[in-house]
Parts: structure tokens; sequence; C-alpha cells
């Protein structure tokens, strides 16, 4: 066996030894090592983003559009991602249970990766559940699909959760906020980079072409995420894990979480503002590329540019809040910022009800999602800024937890709303405008709460930057 090892080692050898002296001039500089291994693990983010974004886009754009599917049924499945999210709580406390006795983390992101794999390569086939020309009930057909995507949402949550927790462990606590921010950036690059590349495999749609490129997806999201994660956790000889860094905290169970919620008056105020907000910027999130499918007559392809465009306007939101906040200004305006742009955003795209107004359209598009990052920058920051540092982490947790719910019942309720108005008015357009109208009035809502009743009581008199806790945000929440 040796003698069949020795001819590749020397291969291996051979070809890397151009390689040598790059190698040395990197080892010399452990901020760029460290930084460069930080890169490697948000490839697991990266994944994330790639197989986010067929998944929340264009399928639920071809199942509305092109196969009929109520868009509430539709909604009710995207919807499963963020119902399944409490288990976040329960798999991070048993996670930090083990963590805290020396065990391993690593087989929580194994069962998440195992799950999310499995919804992700079978959720394509709800084209052929779903259309089947009854081939089985549609109702026996929408509950195995529920099925697969409630195993798709659960891998999610439990694989994010640990993997920030895991990202505390492994990092320094002087830099975690700065990683955490790079991660997440890399989390929206990942949906950008998969909605340009999807949009050019998808020119000549077929629906055995989507099947493939969402399975596609789905492995590259695995290979990902273990070149991302392996021998992240390291073992000392007496089999503890290895770490040069605090003992991990034991978070609070889910109960006791919103036992503590409810002693905090101004917090839960925060927390309605953030519910009411979040749901209204949630209402389109099943409905963006069915409207441009159905009332624009944008092709498949056009659509999934959307996500691209998306993104793009995301970063520019973040962006903003960030210069904002270097400036000194208050989260509350952020929050309030947030809001008014997306209101905008939804009045544009309720009056871009007709093909020649695909333009107009799109910057609708970019306006809500710009005042989705103010928002949700704006949020965190202020959630961080009311709480002392021993019970941040705790509270993000319930906020990740409410952008969930929020963004669930936005999901279902844009959905429902839009068969509800179309089938009472006969009018696909009127469907549509329907809900953005409402959500443009939630947002309305949300200002004058803000300007008129809490915004006063929301003022803090030192911004706390995320840097302690934050690996309790759930990543995915900051982008769908």
């Amino acid at each position: 066996m040796q003698l069949l090892f020795k001819p590749i080692t020397f291969l291996v050898n051979l070809l890397a030894l151009p390689f040598q002296p790059i190698a040395s001039w990197v080892r010399r500089r452990p901020r760029l090592v460290f930084w460069l291994g930080i890169m490697r693990l948000g490839l697991f983010q990266l994944g994330i983003g790639l197989s986010l974004a067929p998944i929340t886009g264009t399928l639920n754009r071809v199942l509305i559009d092109e196969l009929s599917i109520s868009a509430a049924a539709v909604a009710l499945l995207i919807s499963m991602h963020y119902f399944v999210s409490p288990v976040r709580a329960v798999v991070g406390y048993r996670s930090d249970k083990s963590r805290s006795l020396g065990k391993w983390r690593t087989p929580y992101i194994v069962l998440g990766v195992m799950l999310t794999y499995g919804g992700l390569a079978l959720a394509p086939f709800a084209l052929i559940l779903l259309g089947g020309d009854g081939f089985i009930p549609f109702w026996a057909a929408l509950l195995i699909c529920i099925g697969i995507f409630i195993a798709y949402g659960a891998g999610v949550s439990i694989v994010e959760t640990v993997y920030l927790a895991l990202v505390s462990d492994i990092t320094p606590k002087e830099d975690r906020g700065k990683v955490l921010s790079v991660l997440w950036m890399m989390l929206i690059v990942g949906t950008v980079l998969s909605a340009v590349i999807v949009s050019g495999l998808l020119v000549e749609y077929s629906h055995g072409l989507l099947i493939k490129v969402m399975q596609g997806s789905a492995i590259a999201f695995v290979l990902l995420t273990v070149v991302a994660l392996w021998q992240q956790e390291q073992l000392n000889p007496d089999g503890s894990i290895k770490s040069d860094l605090e003992t991990v905290r034991i978070r609070l169970s889910l109960w006791e979480s919103i036992q503590m919620l409810g002693k905090e008056q101004v917090l839960k105020g925060l927390f309605v503002v953030i519910f009411i907000a979040t749901m209204a910027f949630a209402t389109h999130d099943v409905l963006l590329e069915p409207y441009g499918g159905q009332v624009l007559g944008m092709s498949v392809s056009d659509t999934m540019g959307l996500t691209a465009l998306w993104g793009l306007a995301t970063i520019v939101g973040v962006t903003l809040a960030a210069y904002f906040l270097w400036r000194k200004k208050a989260p509350v305006l952020l929050i309030a910022a947030g809001c008014i742009v997306g209101l905008f955003g939804f009045a544009v795209i309720s009056i871009a009800s007709d093909a020649t107004l695909v333009g107009p359209f799109r910057v609708g598009v970019a306006l809500i999602s710009i005042g989705r990052g103010l928002f949700l920058v704006g949020s965190v920051i202020l959630v961080m800024s009311l709480t002392d540092v021993s019970h941040a982490g705790l509270f993000l947790g319930i906020w990740g937890i409410v952008q969930a719910m929020a963004q669930g019942f936005g999901t279902i309720g844009g959905g429902v709303i839009r068969d509800l108005a179309q089938y009472q008015t006969g009018s696909v357009v009127l469907g549509y405008t329907i809900v953005y109208t409402g959500s443009l009035l939630l947002l309305l809502i949300v200002i004058l709460i803000l300007a008129f009743r809490l915004g006063k009581r929301l003022k803090v008199s030192e911004i706390k930057m995320p840097w302690s806790g934050v690996e309790e945000i759930p990543a995915d929440q900051l982008a769908f």
C-alpha cells in the first residue's frame, strides 16, 4: 500500500512546488491566515445562498404562474421554512450543553445538512406532484410537499444555528462581529451569484431543467459545507474539544427566554414593531417573481434576475445603515427610514401593473430591498443597544424567532389575500396590487407608531454594535 501512495505523494509535491513561495509568504502573515480561514468558513454561507435562491424564487414562480397552483398553497410550502424556526432554540440549547461538556457540535451540523440536502433535492418534485394532472389527489400531493419543506426548513434552522455557534467557538471575541459581518455578506453574495447562474441556465426553460438546476444547487451546498467545516472542531488527546477561547455559555430555554422578554416593556413594544414591519416586507416574497411573469410577461430567466437585484439592493441598504451608524444616527431612525423607503417601493410596484412598466417595477423591487436592509440593521442594533451584554444573545435569539414567525405569516397572508382578491374581482392584477397596498399600509402603521408613540422610548444613549451574542441571530433570516 505504501508503494502505491509514494508516486501519488511525489506527484502532489511536484505540483505544489511552484506555490511553495506563496504558501511561505502567507504563513508569515498570521492575520492573513486568519482571514483566509474565515473565507473558508464563509463557503458554508455561500452554499446556503446558492441553495436558497432557486427554492424561494424560481420554484414558487413556476408553481403559481406556469402550473396555476394556488398562491396560498405555494405560500404555505415556502413558509414552512419559517414556522419550524423555534427548533433553533431547542437544538441551540442542546448543542451548547454538549459543547460546554467538551463534546462535538459537528453531529448537529451533519443532521442539519442531511435534512437540508434532502429537502433541496426533493423540493423540485413539487412540480411533478402538484402538477400531476390527477395522478394523485392534490391534497395528498400538498401534504407530501409540506413534509419535504418541513424537512428543508428544519435542516436550515439546525445547521445555521449550530454553524453560528461554532463560529463563535473558534473566533476570538474581539473579531467576532467583523467575522459574522463577512459571513452574512457571503450569504447575500451566494444568493446573487445563484440568481445570475440560474438565470443563465433557465433561458430555455423546462421543468426537467429546473429540477436538474435545483438538485445541482443541493449538491453544491453539501460540497461547500464539507470544505468549509472540515476539521474546524479538533480534539485534544483526552477526547475533549480543543479550544483556547472562553467557556461556552449555556443559553436559556425558549420558555425561559419568553418569560424574560415579558419583563421588558420597551423591548416588547420594539418586537411588536419588528413583527408588523417584517410581515409587511414578507408579503411579496412568494409573489414577486409570479407578478413579473403573470402581470409583466417576464420570462423565468428574467424573473430570476430579480433575485440578483434584490441581493445587490440589500447590500446597498446594509451599507447605508453602516454609514448612518458611523455618523451616530439613532438606530430607531434606521428602522423608520427603512419602512419609508419600503413604503415607496410597494407604491411603485402597485402602479407598475403593465408590461411596459418593467423598469419602474425593478425600481420598486430595489427600493423594497434597500428599505429592508436599513430596517434589519436598525432593528438588530437597537435590540443590542437596549439590552445588557449578558442578555444580548437571548434577545437576539428572540429577534430571530419573531422575524421568522412574521415572515411566515406575511408569506402565507400574501398568498391567501392574492387568491381571495383575484377570486372576488376576477383580475390577476388586482390580486397582486391589493397585497402590495396592504404591505404599504402596514409599513405606514409602523411609521405612525414610531412617530407618535414608541419612537422617543426607543432612543438610546449609546449605540452598541453587535459584537457579542450575535451568533444567536439566524443568518438566513437576514436575507429571507
